[in-house]
């Protein structure tokens, strides 16, 4: 029996919405050898909803995921395709001066951006390290740091041996690809084919 995945599943493996997964499907679908269907799977609440068979899933993924680095092939205003194959995953301790080992941890696309919000409520607010991360990688990267010798204060705010946080993400992301990371297309490759410039965009 095939099993299928549907759209928001594909869309929450990938980091982007359900319009951008849907987009992409139809734009290079047929590319794909891709066939969707309506059918009510596991989690669809008893309700029709676009999905693909696994194996397509995984090819779409694959495809997603190697055109990530140079093409915008989502399109439409969020321009989503842009939310970078990689972005940060990081550390920061949220008051230094006062609790050394109280730290906030987690995923974000613009480390900047993440300081300056985390400094509105605690000024002094400072990373610690952070590292080239997927979107996709951001829970397991939560459950390896965290797994021991730590506690949770609240939402992504731990306490706990700096050192230790740092040296089990290190020992994570070692075993990681990185954003200049390439793994070459099989002779057989569908992703090898481009698409036609006169195909439907729908």
């Amino acid at each position: 029996m095939t099993d299928y995945v549907s759209f928001y599943d594909l869309a929450k493996r990938l980091g982007v919405s359900y319009d951008t997964v849907r987009r992409t499907i139809s734009k290079f679908g047929d590319q794909l050898g891709t066939t969707v269907k309506k059918l009510k799977i596991q989690g669809s609440k008893g309700a029709l909803t676009q999905c693909v068979a696994e194996e397509e899933a995984n090819t779409f993924v694959a495809f997603f995921e190697n055109k990530s680095k140079s093409e915008e092939i989502g399109g439409g205003e969020e321009n989503e395709f842009s939310f970078r194959r990689f972005g940060y995953f990081y550390i920061i301790q949220v008051i230094p001066e006062l609790m050394p080992n109280r730290v906030k941890i987690g995923f974000t696309d613009n480390l900047d951006q993440r300081l300056r919000e985390h400094q509105t409520s605690a000024p002094t607010a400072k990373f610690v390290k952070y590292w080239e991360c997927k979107r996709s990688w951001d829970q397991a990267v939560m459950d390896s740091i965290t797994r021991e010798n730590c506690s949770l204060v609240m939402n992504e705010v731990y306490e706990g041996d700096v050192a230790s946080f740092i040296q089990r993400a290190d020992a994570f992301f070692s075993m990681m690809p990185n954003s200049s990371t390439e793994i070459p297309l099989a002779e057989s490759s569908p992703l090898r084919q481009e698409p036609d410039s006169g195909h439907d965009q729908g």
